[in-house]
């Protein structure tokens, strides 16, 4: 039996070198970006107007007051997409948000504050030069970094590439995720009944929305009942290399088949066991053709602390990325681990109302208890040789759902650890 720290040393160790691939920038939510991007353009790429309104050379309305108003003859009507032609001194332009403002206008005043007569304007008040017009490069000049290696790519990420007319991204290939379940008392079908000893799948449809919500492609590949050569058939059916997680049979137990089949397919386990708890039994190997292979062990919560504690490790070393860092929190409770081992506890964490991150550890640590896991949202991360932890320590944690307030309905910044 390994060590967690040496578990996650041979997992990186056997990523290998990050492999570029160009993704379609829809397709690209969640994944990490692989090179720099620098925008091609300069957005706005013209001059043009922020608001509904007129559009007018400040200096003719210098003097203008409700006691001598200043009215201009309207010269045109420019709207949004309209390529206007250049404007006339001493006279207004009609013009929408986002069109064109075209030379000498130097200033849009909004339609509310005018009197529109016929093809004449009215004005009651100066207005500055540069009022609500929009300059090219305002937002995003030529050149400016625009996303940087190594960050996710989100919706907002998405948004300002389009406007820049980018349209796929650079990312590290992650291979797609298959998933299968192991048991002769699992079943998928969970609008019948359970009879006699079956169980509802749970663990399944956690990997695969877990696995989505880190923007990873997932394939469900059913439940394999107890067999070894039905196990081995369905691995052997993946032919493209693969990330493969199994939950089930990989403990000591006269059914747990899978990391002898797993020799009998030419597969190298490079370890079975870590010094963890929950979800010691963990098996991480390689396939002769280039899969991994996570054998998780079947209680609910064990599997959850494989995908994110040894499966997630693995995909941000193909991403070319380090281990992510756990936050660190102030504990509100005592908790004494039985044992000399890395224990990953559910936990609640949130933050108080200075702003400064507290966790408590829950009930219900047992490893097949799912209820505390979805009533909390961090894990707290006892490490080897700690053994006792008392409220006012400081402890990390990592989250796996929404951070909470003290308020529960708002957040604030995290206060830095003292």
């Amino acid at each position: 039996m390994i060590s967690y720290e040496e578990a996650l040393k041979i997992i990186t160790s056997k990523s290998g070198t990050p492999k570029l691939q160009q993704v379609p920038l829809m397709q690209a939510l969640g994944k990490i970006a692989a090179e720099d991007i620098t925008s091609p353009i300069q957005v706005p790429s013209f001059r043009n107007s922020a608001m509904d309104g007129f559009a007018v050379c400040a200096l003719q309305l210098a003097s203008a007051s409700e006691q001598s108003p200043v009215t201009l003859k309207i010269q045109a009507a420019i709207a949004a997409g309209d390529i206007a032609s250049i404007g006339q001194a001493g006279t207004a332009a009609q013009i929408m948000t986002g069109a064109f403002l075209p030379e000498p206008y130097d200033a849009i005043v909004p339609v509310e504050l005018v009197s529109i007569n016929g093809d004449t304007v009215t004005f009651t008040r100066p207005v500055r030069t540069g009022d609500h017009v929009r300059l090219p490069g305002e937002d995003v000049t030529k050149g400016q970094s625009v996303l940087r290696r190594g960050e996710a790519i989100t919706p907002e990420t998405i948004m300002l590439l389009s406007s820049l007319g980018i349209t796929e991204v650079a990312t590290n290939h992650t291979p797609k995720l298959h998933i299968l379940s192991t048991g002769n008392e699992i079943t998928d079908d969970y609008a019948v009944p359970l009879q006699g000893a079956q169980i509802y799948n749970s663990n399944a449809p956690y990997l695969l929305t877990a696995a989505k919500q880190q923007g990873l492609e997932a394939q469900y590949e059913g439940i394999v009942r107890d067999d070894p050569a039905l196990f081995e058939g369905k691995i052997a059916a993946i032919k493209e290399p693969a990330i493969i997680i199994s939950t089930g049979a990989v403990s000591k137990g006269v059914w747990d088949f899978i990391p002898e089949s797993l020799k009998n397919m030419g597969a190298t386990i490079h370890f079975h066991r870590v010094n963890i708890r929950p979800g010691k039994p963990v098996l991480f190997a390689s396939l002769p053709n280039g899969s991994f292979y996570f054998g998780l062990p079947g209680n609910p919560i064990s599997a959850a602390i494989g995908f994110t504690f040894f499966v997630m490790p693995l995909v941000r070393a193909l991403q070319g990325l380090p281990d992510a860092p756990p936050l660190m929190a102030t504990l509100e409770n005592n908790f004494t681990k039985k044992g000399d081992f890395r224990q990953f506890l559910k936990a609640s964490v949130w933050l108080d109302e200075t702003g400064c991150l507290r966790a408590q550890i829950s009930d219900g640590q047992e490893s097949f208890k799912i209820s505390p896991m979805a009533a909390n949202n961090a894990w707290v991360v006892l490490e080897e040789g700690k053994t006792l932890v008392k409220a006012g320590d400081r402890v990390p944690v990592v989250r796996y759902a929404t951070l909470k307030t003290a308020s529960r309905n708002e957040d604030k910044t995290l206060c830095q650890a003292a």
